[in-house]
């Protein structure tokens, strides 16, 4: 068995790797690397995978995506539609609506969908994901076997979400001494950053929302469903609805269980940002898509009315909460990675909560392993080699981990 890593050897984003013999290809994410913070658009350059693409006759046999962040899934657009890709059913829907609202392409790829636990049989390899925490809804990591050799490759994944028993058990189902661990290092250059969970992040949010009797304003994700159910939960417990815009309310209808979804949770109410309801209702075929929701709505009169709200936002939300009259005073939570507030429609989006003398506290935590959730990984599997993958800092790893073998974009490795 080999393994090639296309990119992510010496980056954050773009992940794609390759695992071969002689008669199977298999290739784990393809990941568009990520925009720069300064707005600059980077070119888009495909790995080079041959076989991958369209106008080439294919060599691969199947696609694995770990989750549906675009650093993992961004590429498939160019990808042959011919190739089967195997990707979790819920990450599979969020693409599906968040192309609808992007103008995006949706994957036409035939679809597989990824049960934790479930071995998968694709030529000479066995396939095994295990879902795993992570900021990423319904993300996993996979357990590959071909010729006698074993290769854990983690996707992205944590121990300190809302899923973090999937790690556990993920964690525990790794056969002991696996030839190679592919694993991801996100936090290497930032090992000094605070780890909260995201229950103690709901509960600083609740804190801050009872402090005083005012509008609560949420800069997040609108895909991240852990910080969302959070928030949702503080907002509740502080008497307080919860409003999303349309776009956040079309990505939690197509989840179940206990996501809080507008219709079947009381206290939801749904908001039109302007821009992007111009936008999508001057495309055919889009009107049942945005009245949907219709009958929660809530505009920017009685928002100014009201008090009693926690509100998630977007930096694209600027020229809508201009027009919202009792801001002045509100509570701002920053719930994002710090790096964010280095961009223009961030930075424009704090400078008008300074004029509006809003109070901004910043809670938030990763999405990704910290260096004990790295080391307990290694010491549950005792793999022979530790390969380092999406991390901006390899070398990091050698200082805490026997065995590490730094590799580079496009190497071929020998399990």
């Amino acid at each position: 068995m080999n393994l090639k890593i296309y990119r992510g050897t010496h980056q954050i984003g773009g992940s794609c790797l390759e695992l071969s013999t002689a008669n199977t290809r298999l290739i784990f994410d393809i990941g568009q690397e990520l925009p720069s913070l300064n707005g600059e658009r980077k070119p888009q350059i495909l790995p080079g995978v041959k076989g991958l693409y369209k106008d080439e006759l294919s060599t691969i046999d199947a696609i694995f995506i770990s989750h549906g962040h675009s650093d993992h899934l961004g590429l498939f657009n160019h990808i042959n539609s011919n190739i089967p890709v195997f990707i979790g059913e819920n990450a599979a829907k969020l693409q599906i609506v968040t192309a609808r609202f992007t103008n995006d392409k949706q994957i036409t790829n035939p679809l597989n969908y990824l049960l934790s636990g479930q071995e998968i049989t694709v030529g000479d390899f066995s396939v095994t994901p295990y879902l795993v925490d992570h900021s990423g809804f319904d993300s996993f990591a996979f357990v590959i076997k071909a010729e006698g050799k074993c290769v854990v490759y983690t996707g992205d994944f944590r121990d300190h979400g809302r899923k973090k028993k999937a790690t556990d058990y993920f964690r525990q189902s790794i056969p002991k001494g696996v030839n190679s661990l592919v694993s991801e290092g996100t936090m290497m250059n930032r090992q000094n950053e605070r780890i909260a969970t995201e229950e103690q992040i709901e509960q600083q949010a609740y804190q801050f929302m009872i402090a005083k009797e005012r509008p609560i304003l949420v800069l997040q994700s609108g895909t991240n469903i852990d910080r969302l159910v959070g928030m949702y939960k503080a907002a509740k417990h502080s008497g307080r609805i919860f409003v999303i815009d349309i776009f956040v309310a079309h990505i939690v209808s197509q989840l179940g269980g206990s996501i809080p979804r507008p219709g079947e949770f009381k206290d939801i109410r749904v908001f039109y940002p302007n821009h992007l309801t111009h936008r999508m209702f001057q495309k055919p075929g889009n009107e049942k898509l945005m009245k949907e929701f219709s009958r929660y709505y809530i505009g920017k009169k009685e928002l100014g009315e009201r008090k009693e709200y926690c509100m998630l936002i977007r930096d694209s939300m600027l020229a809508d909460l201009q027009y919202i009259k009792n801001l002045k005073g509100s509570g701002m939570i920053y719930s994002m990675w710090s790096g964010y507030t280095k961009t223009h429609k961030v930075q424009q989006l704090l400078r008008f909560a300074q004029t509006q003398d809003m109070e901004v506290t910043y809670l938030h935590t990763s999405g990704h392993a910290s260096m004990k959730a790295l080391q307990t990984l290694a010491e549950s599997c005792k793999p022979e080699r530790i390969i380092p993958i999406h991390t901006e800092k390899p070398e990091q790893f050698m200082k805490s981990f026997k065995n590490v073998f730094i590799a580079n974009d496009g190497e071929t490795i020998s399990i």
